[in-house]
């Protein structure tokens, strides 16, 4: 027996053909969207048939809408709804795929996108970019003081909305970055959301910007044809328009790159961090925020939340680690994970091992994590393990040779904070100074005051292991440094001034067996020494010279 069934009269769907008439475009157009024929879209308006759940989800992606916003959903058999009402957009066009004015007076095809957490959220909602790394577990150390003068610069605007955070690698200028992104006070400022990028020595600008612009919601046929990265930064200037967006440009190498990245608007802030000053200065026009290695309070405390059982019983040689390490905090990172690590057994013999382990510069290089996919150091490559050698590693590989041998020879001055002059950098790395220009442009090398520099403990400790057995170099050092010595032997300032490198050349005389240069060393020096009440020290000296 066939089923009768009711009739009734059809109900158009109003919010359907709305959601078609409002972006001018034809039945036809829209079915060679979904992937179907303009019969169908006609019987589907007109309320004749419902289309089925896959067309549905076809439809409603397009739109941008719900099936209840569509009229679509199963039991709703259309809504009366006069079709010459307009939706109030506020000049911007419904969701859905349409046209959005920019302040040039073009238009752009947009589709707004309902997604998920860490994407663009729901129509007028902010765009949250899912690039941007998870909040860690363990909350920033010692950094409330720069987390409140960055975030009063990038909420204040004008010129100082663009702010370079610039620092060693490894000192934790991403990790700011990161902690600013997630903060409350932030994303309420930047109410339309918060864009990432994260770039590194070989970045695919191209590619961020086209994810960006997916975002954002530019049409696949509007980025189809945009073929440079200038013709990106306009449409994506265009399209954010006057929303408030912060704009995170991380781990900048080059000045193009950054500034490829600069596609915000008037009420947008940017965001970037680089290793490099050079980069920093660039494209700041008030100055770059400089982030500083924690100090030993905060190292200490770094450990003790990473490591909590190890620090809380061997807090002096905690502080002998955290100083070793200069205080950077991906050194104290990766400290405290492999002590935590070789500390969950609770045995005395193991923790003791890997303390002593740790007191050797080479094994605190080599302390290694793995990366995962997501959080990958943006400098690395996808199956390079995270270790202060391998951080380095990336700078070192871009150095030209003469750069990279100067900075080895650099290894031999005693590290920060300790400095050395630029003349005695000049001599001892045989080298000029448009070399030491181009270190301290990479960072590695630091300025500190007038025509003096310092190099950090554990890039010190990575060159060092690279000089080998040059002892060119080390001949370098105490000739110039005995030299000078015999040349101020009166100028206790200077002296003073230049002391611990006299010690760290006179101990390299004894290393190296140089003992008619130790002798000459300690003679020229001896007298300060005893005039300065420092018997002990220089009675030490004079024994290691006999």
């Amino acid at each position: 027996m066939r089923m009768q069934i009711p009739k009734t009269t059809p109900q158009p769907r109003w919010r359907l053909a709305e959601a078609r008439t409002i972006r001018k475009w034809s039945q036809q157009e829209v079915a060679d969207l979904i992937g179907t024929t303009y019969v169908n879209i006609s019987r589907w308006e007109r309320g004749i048939t419902r289309p089925n759940p896959y067309f549905r989800r076809k439809l409603c992606a397009l739109f941008g809408k719900s099936e209840q916003e569509l009229d679509i959903s199963p039991g709703v058999e259309g809504t009366p709804w006069n079709v010459g009402e307009r939706i109030a957009t506020g000049g911007e066009a419904v969701a859905g795929m349409g046209k959005r004015e920019t302040t040039e007076g073009g238009a752009i095809d947009v589709v707004e996108r309902t997604t998920t957490e860490g994407g663009a959220t729901a129509q007028g909602g902010a765009i949250y970019d899912p690039a941007i790394p998870i909040k860690p577990a363990i909350a920033l150390v010692g950094r409330d003081g720069e987390l409140g003068r960055i975030q009063q610069r990038l909420c204040n605007g004008g010129s100082v909305a663009l702010t370079a955070l610039n620092g060693l690698p490894g000192v934790g200028k991403t990790a700011l970055s990161i902690a600013l992104a997630h903060d409350t006070a932030i994303r309420e400022h930047f109410r339309d959301g918060i864009l990432w990028a994260g770039l590194g020595p070989q970045p695919n600008i191209a590619g961020h910007l086209s994810r960006w612009g997916t975002l954002l919601g530019i049409s696949e046929n509007t980025m189809a044809a945009i073929s440079s990265v200038e013709e990106w930064a306009k449409t994506l200037r265009a399209i954010i328009g006057s929303r408030f967006m912060l704009l995170v440009i991380d781990d900048a190498w080059n000045v193009e790159d950054a500034l490829a990245m600069k596609v915000g608007g008037p009420n947008c802030a940017h965001l970037v961090t680089t290793r490099f000053p050079s980069i920093a200065t660039y494209i700041t026009v008030d100055g770059a925020t400089m982030i500083q290695e924690l100090d030993e309070h905060h190292s200490i405390e770094l450990l003790r939340k990473l490591a909590p059982g190890v620090v809380d019983r061997e807090t002096k040689k905690a502080s002998v680690l955290a100083h070793a390490v200069g205080g950077l905090p991906l050194a104290l990172k990766l400290m405290g994970n492999y002590l935590r690590k070789e500390a969950h057994s609770g045995r005395s013999r193991r923790i003791g091992t890997a303390i002593e382990r740790l007191t050797s510069a080479e094994e605190r290089l080599r302390i290694s994590e793995p990366q995962g996919p997501v959080e990958r150091h943006t400098s690395l490559s996808q199956h390079t393990s995270l270790s202060l050698q391998s951080v380095f590693e990336v700078t070192d590989q871009q150095l030209d040779e003469p750069v990279r041998a100067a900075l080895y020879a650099l290894s031999v001055f005693p590290p920060k904070p300790n400095s050395f002059s630029e003349e005695a950098a000049l001599v001892v790395a045989a080298c000029t100074v448009e070399t030491l220009d181009a270190l301290t442009d990479t960072g590695l090398l630091e300025s500190s005051g007038e025509d003096r520099y310092t190099l950090h403990q554990t890039i010190a400790d990575y060159a060092h292991t690279h000089l080998k057995e040059d002892t060119i170099v080390y001949e370098r050092l105490i000739t110039y440094v005995f030299s000078y010595v015999e040349a101020h032997k009166k100028d206790y300032e200077l002296l003073g001034l230049e002391f611990n490198i006299i010690l760290a050349a006179l101990a390299v005389a004894q290393q190296i067996e140089k003992p008619a240069e130790l002798v000459r060393g300690v003679n020229a020096f001896a007298p300060f020494l005893i005039l300065r009440g420092l018997y002990e020290l220089a009675d030490q000296q004079l024994q290691q010279a006999l």
